[in-house]
C-alpha cells in the first residue's frame, strides 16, 4: 500500500523528530512536493513555508501537517497529508487542493494562512486517544474541538539548607506545588481534562529546599461552560483560552453521508482543522482509530493498514461529492 510506504519514508526523516521549521521538516516538505507533482498538481509555497498542491481554481482542500513533537509517532499529521495526496491521485482532473502546513505542533501557525482560500476543508487525522479502539470502530467523525485554557501558577516558599533546616520549620514551595498537582488531577471529571506538564523549581539544587516553583496548567472540556467550571475548581487564572470549535457545513454533511452510523467524537486535541473552522471555513475532520490504547506523540503510535485504507476511501469519496456539488453550483 503506497500510503504506508510513504508514511515510512516520512518517519525515516528524523526518526520521528521533525520540529517546526527544522531541516527535517524542510526535507519532509521537499519529499511531499515531489509526491504532489507526481499526482499532477501545481506546487507552490507561501511566505510561511506552507506547501500547496492544487488543480485549477481549487476551493476544496485537504491535508494536515508534517512536523512532529520530539520523538513522535509516524501517523500524527503525516497521515492527513499522505491521505490527501492519495485522494488527489484517485481524482484526476478534479479541481482540489492538498496542503502540508508548517509547525502545527507549536501553534498551529501555518493553517492560519489558508483560511481565505478554501470553500471547504477536510482533515484526516489519527484519533490520538482510545475511544474508537474501545468502540471497535475504525473511523469516527469529529463534530468539534474542545475548549482549552492554559496558564501558570507560582508557589512562593523560602530557600533553605537541605541538611540543617528542620522539616517542621521549612516553607517548601515544591511540597505546596505537589499538593496542587494532585488537586488539578482531582478536579478533572467526565469529559474534562486537566494536566500539569511543566514545573520550574528554584533554585533547583539537590541540597536546597525549593523556594519557588512555577508550574503549567492545561485544562480542556467539551463546552465553554464546562471549561469555566473546571478552571474555577482548579483555581488558576488562564493566560490563554480557546473556545470550543464546531465542525460544520457541506464537508461535515458529505462525510456523514459517506460514513452513515460512524461514531461522532469531540476532539480533545487541537488541529489545523480547528483553526480553519474557527475562521469560518466549512470544515470536517475524520479520525482514524489509534491502537495501543490510543498512544500518540510517541513511537508507540499505531493505526492499522486496514483502517488507513478505509480512511483514504472515505476521504476520496467525500472530496468527490464536494467537488461534484461545487461544479453543480457553478452551473
Amino acid at each position: 500500500m503506497r500510503a504506508l510506504t510513504r508514511l515510512d519514508q516520512l518517519y525515516a526523516i528524523g526518526a520521528g523528530t521533525r520540529l517546526g521549521y527544522s531541516p527535517e521538516e524542510d526535507a519532509a516538505h521537499e519529499l511531499a512536493a515531489r509526491w504532489l507533482q507526481q499526482a499532477g498538481l501545481d506546487v507552490t509555497t507561501d511566505e510561511a513555508g506552507n506547501l500547496f498542491g492544487h488543480r485549477g481554481d481549487a476551493r476544496i482542500w485537504s491535508g494536515s501537517h508534517l512536523d512532529t513533537v520530539p520523538n513522535g509517532g509516524r501517523f500524527d499529521g503525516a497521515l492527513g497529508v499522505v491521505a490527501a495526496i492519495e485522494a488527489a491521485n484517485r481524482l484526476p482532473g478534479t479541481e482540489l487542493g492538498v496542503v502540508a502546513f508548517r509547525a502545527e505542533e507549536t501553534g498551529p501557525m501555518g493553517s492560519r494562512r489558508l483560511a481565505e482560500l478554501p470553500d471547504a476543508f477536510l482533515e484526516v487525522h489519527v484519533e490520538q486517544g482510545p475511544a474508537l479502539e474501545r468502540l471497535g470502530e475504525p473511523l469516527g467523525i469529529v463534530t468539534g474541538v474542545a475548549a482549552q485554557a492554559r496558564g501558570e501558577v507560582t508557589f512562593e516558599g523560602r530557600a533553605a539548607h537541605a541538611g540543617t533546616t528542620p522539616i517542621e520549620e521549612r516553607a517548601d514551595a515544591l511540597v505546596d506545588a505537589a499538593k496542587f498537582v494532585l488537586h488539578v488531577r482531582e478536579c478533572a471529571r467526565e469529559g474534562a481534562f486537566a494536566t500539569v506538564g511543566a514545573l520550574e523549581v528554584e533554585p533547583g539544587a539537590t541540597n536546597v529546599v525549593p523556594g519557588r516553583v512555577t508550574l503549567s496548567v492545561d485544562a480542556r472540556a467539551s463546552t465553554a461552560e464546562a471549561l469555566e467550571t473546571l478552571v474555577e475548581a482548579i483555581g488558576f487564572e488562564p493566560s490563554w483560552r480557546q473556545d470550543p470549535v464546531a465542525m460544520s457545513g457541506p464537508p461535515l454533511e458529505a462525510l456523514r453521508a459517506v460514513l452513515p452510523g460512524a461514531p461522532q467524537l469531540i476532539s480533545g486535541a487541537g488541529h489545523d482543522a480547528m483553526v480553519l473552522a474557527a475562521a469560518g471555513v466549512p470544515t470536517a475532520m475524520l479520525f482514524v482509530r489509534s491502537l495501543n490504547g490510543g498512544a500518540s506523540h510517541c513511537p508507540d503510535e499505531l493505526s492499522s493498514p486496514e483502517d488507513i485504507a478505509l480512511a483514504v476511501d472515505a476521504l476520496t469519496e467525500t472530496l468527490a461529492r464536494l467537488s461534484a456539488s461545487a461544479v453543480s453550483d457553478k452551473r
